[in-house]
């Protein structure tokens, strides 16, 4: 008699911070980095995986949640998260412990890897710092074996009272090896972006990490400014299995940086040219990175928009945060994306350290000089593991257990760490004095 596989979920826990203008476009995204750990597990391990996304579904409060996952009768639940729903984590994992004792809860993602000291909150079993896939695989070997788990690295655990860190693996040097997303999980209906595409969307790395370190960004809290890229040849396998197998033409490239490796990216677009995959897709590009071959290239093969990370319209502010990129460089690469008649969207954020009412009018300002087809507004949320939350740390602006603190680091309609010399609620009137200046003017 064969043993049964231990059943694996990986959840994706709810938006609840959602903003209201995400709510009435009715934008859901995919849950990539789930589907590529449930890929992973699946395939190079002996477990059989499933995915709830509860992204989804009209089910908020942590004690329904728990009762849906415990429904599916799991032994383990993986969980990816970021530092606002991280509460909401939390309390659905308590509670699933009441219900059985038995199940062992593991969490991941960016705001462990931030903060991990403090991940192991009650309910929570394990805690996985940085890249998951090889980490994850081996606690779950260990703990079917009944092995040493001082012995997994990058693993969170409780050691008695003490919370102990064991030591950091080395990142995965070949990602090609890695399995495509499993798809097969999910039903691709339920994600959509109307700015965007019209229909079911998924999204794709290309690629993992980002070389450069700006104040705000968490990319560097995982990948630790180490850029490393899948084959061109790869990219593509995965682009026509997503057109052809699974019937889906719109794509959103999730890397920090599309164009890091400039004759990559250019590669890769004129591939999805030759080989006429028919395909709408987004990319984040920095604007130094920019040329006047690359936006042919994207507009021709498919590219829908192009999002750039603009952020201040003050040189002294993005010195400051190390975007190293100036006024002038925005203003070259917009003109390009212009000409070639590339859509454009543009993201500022509000409230940077050491803004203050005028550094905040000069943002404003560069936007409508921009005039970018969208422009977002976000106020500053310094989630751990940034510079800009060491920072706060260091102005005793920080309490890391505090949940209702978690749950405001939101873009949108609040301020929970201020680094500005700006009030928390002058900052809220900027971003909805530039959101109204803007609907204003595309209503023209």
């Amino acid at each position: 008699m064969t043993m049964s596989k231990a059943k694996v979920i990986f959840i994706r826990p709810p938006n609840l911070q959602k903003s209201e203008q995400w709510k009435k476009q009715g934008v859901t995204r995919c849950p990539l980095n789930i589907s590529l750990l449930a890929s992973y597990i699946r395939t190079e391990g002996d477990y059989q995986c499933s995915l709830i996304d509860f992204e989804i579904m009209e089910i908020h409060s942590p004690e329904q949640m728990a009762e849906v996952v415990l429904k599916e009768t799991p032994k383990y639940i993986c969980i990816t998260t970021l530092t606002p729903r991280y509460p909401t984590v939390v309390r659905m994992c308590r509670r699933i412990k009441q219900l059985n004792s038995d199940v062992v809860t593991i969490v991941g993602g960016p705001h462990v890897t931030g903060a991990p000291m403090t991940a192991l909150h009650e309910g929570v079993s394990y805690g996985i710092i940085g890249e998951g896939e090889e980490a994850l695989l081996d606690l779950l070997n260990t703990l079917e074996e009944g092995g040493d788990i001082s012995k997994v690295s990058n693993l969170i655990y409780r050691d008695a009272d003490t919370i102990k860190i064991n030591k950091a693996r080395p990142f995965i040097k070949d990602i090609d090896k890695l399995p495509f997303p499993a798809w097969d999980l999910m039903n691709f209906d339920e994600y959509h972006d109307p700015a965007y595409f019209k229909g079911s969307h998924l999204a794709i790395f290309s690629g993992r990490g980002c070389p450069y370190d700006c104040s705000f960004c968490a990319s560097c809290v995982t990948w630790k400014r180490q850029l490393r890229e899948r084959s061109v040849e790869n990219v593509m396998d995965e682009i026509r299995y997503t057109v052809n197998e699974l019937g889906i033409n719109n794509l959103m490239f999730w890397d920090d940086s599309f164009a890091a490796n400039k004759k990559r990216a250019l590669a890769i677009c004129n591939r999805i040219i030759e080989d006429e995959l028919a395909i709408n897709y987004t990319v984040q590009v920095r604007a130094d990175s920019i040329s006047e071959e690359l936006v042919k290239a994207l507009k021709k093969s498919g590219c829908s928009f192009a999002a750039i990370g603009v952020e201040s319209g003050n040189e002294k502010i993005l010195n400051r945060v190390g975007k190293k990129e100036t006024k002038d460089q925005f203003r070259t690469a917009v003109k390009m994306m212009k000409k070639e008649g590339l859509p454009i969207i543009a993201s500022y954020i509000i409230g940077l350290a050491g803004d203050t009412h005028e550094t905040i009018k000069e943002t404003i300002d560069f936007a409508f000089e921009l005039d970018a087809d969208q422009s977002k507004f976000m106020i500053l949320a310094p989630f751990p593991g940034t510079r800009d939350y060491d920072l706060a740390v260091r102005k005793g602006l920080v309490d890391p257990m505090n949940f209702n603190q978690m749950e405001s680091l939101n873009y949108y309609d609040s301020v929970a760490i201020n680094l500005s010399d700006v009030s928390n609620n002058e900052l809220i009137r900027y971003q909805d004095a530039a959101y109204e200046r803007f609907d204003s003017l595309r209503s023209i």
